[in-house]
């Protein structure tokens, strides 16, 4: 999975709500995304650069009997950035519809 699909799912599973790095895996399962190797080290760095994006801001969580955790959350700018994505998907997905459906009629 490349981060042009693995960002946006991101920012999409945290539109829904709060969420921490490892809690968010079965969030992307449900969404039909795969972390690239499925080794955690691959969402945390995609949560830190989205965060320096603007994207993203996080917070730790010290209540509970474990350890801290850092919780993201979806900014306004990761909205943004999701509708946008979305938009310029939804162009992406009519060419692609229109290649396939040329080539079936073609029969190759």
């Amino acid at each position: 999975m490349n981060t042009e699909v693995l960002s946006p799912a991101i920012l999409l599973a945290l539109s829904r709500k709060l969420g921490y790095g490892y809690g968010l895996f079965g969030e992307l399962k449900a969404l039909g995304v795969e972390v690239p190797g499925c080794h955690p080290s691959v969402l945390y760095r995609m949560l830190r650069m989205l965060e320096m994006e603007g994207l993203l801001a996080s917070f730790w969580d010290t209540e509970g009997s474990g350890p801290a955790r850092r919780v993201y959350v979806l900014t306004e700018q990761g909205r943004s950035f999701l509708r946008e994505w979305s938009r310029k998907a939804r162009e992406k997905v009519a060419v692609i519809e229109k290649l396939i459906e040329e080539i079936e009629k073609g029969g190759v």
